[in-house]
């Protein structure tokens, strides 16, 4: 590490301290708890954030707080937040922040510094985006007693390598990690390895999976994480989606829900981000039979730009008792069989 990065880091450092954070989150306090929780349902919100760069964790905090706050005056004990929400973070790098404001992150990387790359940049950030993401989070799922599947983010491995990873903040205060399986061609020409394995975590709001954007592209990733139990998919999106079609963008979480019955809460991201822009509707799924309208849908936004919260209840209870009454037929066997070598093999870039 050259002395420029050193300097850079200990700045970063400065900039990240995990203490300032926590202070602030406790002043402004977390009166509002969720509401006492029925048998079996489980109130959950699903974010659709404003891109907003911020050039300090105090104004990152601050955005994050408000809205966990306004889920939490709506009763939900499970908050889902978008895809790259830690990107808003990116705007603490020094020299760097004004130059997203007006341009793409690669356009902005070469004014900064030539041969500059999108993942070095990452691995630069990684410890200080870590301590502010998963400190505000953490510390806003303890003080408000919920679960926050705070979207992903970009962050280095121990290795080197750099990955696009969704994240789960319990409120006994535990992080859960999964990272991306399936990446965009940006987010692998910008360097980024994908995650190699689903898992499903047990949470005391159910069994909940978090696969993240892309992932919910394909029926196997629902489908693994309902034969290890899911009952909750929080999906955290964001979408170059422009102008936005509501049926395209129905792609994702709509069919999964219906294939795998299980519920689905989908985040997005909204507005202009580091030189694109992200449309898409937060909203909440279900089963066809377990809907008023019977579309699936349990909420959904009324719009795919600006900043909003929709809110359901998910009846965990009735979701098996329709399971029970509708049996899937599983074969886990040719499961067992194709979906390793699909994704260790072919997919992994490993066979001929």
């Amino acid at each position: 590490m050259n002395p420029r990065e050193v300097g850079l880091q200990l700045m970063l450092r400065f900039r990240s301290r995990p203490g300032r954070i926590q202070r602030r989150l406790r002043r402004r306090g977390f009166r509002h708890k969720a509401r006492t929780p029925e048998v079996g349902v489980v109130r959950a919100a699903a974010v659709q954030l404003e891109f907003q760069l911020c050039e300090t964790a105090e104004q990152f905090t601050d955005i994050m707080y408000t809205r966990v706050r306004e889920a939490v005056l709506e009763g939900a004990e499970l908050i889902a937040f978008p895809e790259d929400t830690a990107s808003l973070i990116a705007g603490i790098m020094p020299g760097l922040g004004p130059k997203l404001r007006t341009h793409s992150v690669e356009e902005a990387l070469a004014e900064v510094g030539e041969g500059a790359t999108v993942a070095e940049l990452f691995r630069l950030m990684g410890n200080a985006t870590r301590r502010i993401y998963e400190t505000t989070f953490r510390t806003l799922a303890v003080g408000f007693d919920v679960h926050i599947a705070a979207g992903s983010a970009m962050l280095p491995t121990q290795d080197g390598r750099v990955l696009n990873v969704g994240h789960l903040f319990t409120s006994e205060g535990d992080i859960l990690r999964q990272p991306k399986c399936h990446l965009l061609p940006l987010e692998a020409d910008w360097g980024l390895t994908p995650g190699e394995e689903l898992e499903v975590f047990d949470a005391s709001v159910g069994r909940v999976g978090i696969p993240v954007c892309m992932d919910a592209t394909y029926f196997e990733t629902f489908r693994i994480l309902r034969l290890q139990g899911a009952d909750i998919v929080v999906v955290p999106i964001a979408d170059q989606e422009h102008p936005y079609n509501h049926w395209k963008a129905l792609r994702g979480i709509w069919p999964r829900v219906q294939e795998s019955q299980v519920f689905g809460v989908q985040a997005a991201l909204v507005g202009n981000a580091l030189g694109m822009r992200l449309t898409g509707r937060a909203g909440i799924y279900a089963p066809l039979a377990l809907t008023p309208r019977r579309d699936g849908m349990l909420a959904i936004s009324s719009e795919p730009e600006g900043e909003t919260i929709v809110v359901a209840d998910l009846d965990i209870a009735a979701l098996h008792r329709y399971r029970q009454e509708n049996p899937l037929l599983m074969n886990p066997a040719l499961y067992e069989h194709y979906f390793p070598r699909v994704y260790s093999g072919f997919w992994r870039g490993g066979a001929s």
